[in-house]
């Protein structure tokens, strides 16, 4: 039987409020899984559309044409956002080709947009999304993104901000994000361009009912 816990603090007006929530489960999953560092490019053409060509990217990159990519950016209202899930047909010289036989998730911003894009990292698991009680995500540094798949059907995606971690517990008072759903694989990138970056994924489920 495991445990997940939920202990904090929450500061309104100046006050403080403890927060804690304890479920208990027979099953648990925990991943620590090395994610490659990103690389920094400009968007060459495409921009606007679901596939493009990112250019400007490090020779020394380790994307290659076996790879699905996420590409992050910010807006012009400094916003982050990212599109998620392109395939990679060509890598030349400085140019990496993308999301022309799998689409991006949505749409790369402007031709002349500085972006970074990060080869995604799948990790392969079996879990009944209606019986979890307890998931949670972490990117040891920089900006994360997390998929759960469903036959490769991305079933929930999470923009995980630098420094900060994403988790739903039971008993937080809403409702299970990936119930319903039959989790075989989950994809990671980092939008780290330092090193390779560790991501931390943990589940909780009832594996008895």
């Amino acid at each position: 039987m495991g445990t997940a816990k939920l202990d904090g603090n929450v500061s309104i007006a100046g006050m403080g409020f403890p927060v804690h929530i304890s479920v208990e489960d027979e099953g648990g999953i925990g991943q620590q899984v090395t994610v490659p560092m990103a690389y920094a490019g400009t968007v060459k053409s495409g921009g606007g559309t679901t596939d493009g060509v990112i250019e400007g990217v490090a020779l020394t990159t380790t994307i290659t044409a076996a790879d699905n990519v996420d590409v992050y950016w910010v807006d012009a209202a400094g916003d982050p956002q990212i599109v998620y899930g392109g395939d990679v047909s060509d890598v030349t010289d400085d140019e990496i080709t993308c999301g022309g036989v799998t689409a991006f998730s949505g749409n790369l911003p402007a031709n002349g947009y500085a972006v970074i894009i990060a080869a995604r990292k799948v990790v392969t698991t079996a879990f009944l999304g209606t019986a979890v009680s307890a998931v949670a995500a972490y990117c040891s540094v920089g900006r994360g993104h997390i998929a759960f798949i469903d036959t490769a059907v991305a079933e929930l995606t999470v923009d995980i901000a630098d420094g900060e971690g994403w988790f739903w517990i039971e008993g937080l008072g809403y409702a299970n994000p990936i119930t319903g759903d039959d989790i075989d694989e989950i994809w990671v990138s980092t939008a780290d361009t330092i090193a390779d970056r560790t991501f931390y994924v943990g589940v909780q489920y009832d594996s008895v009912s």
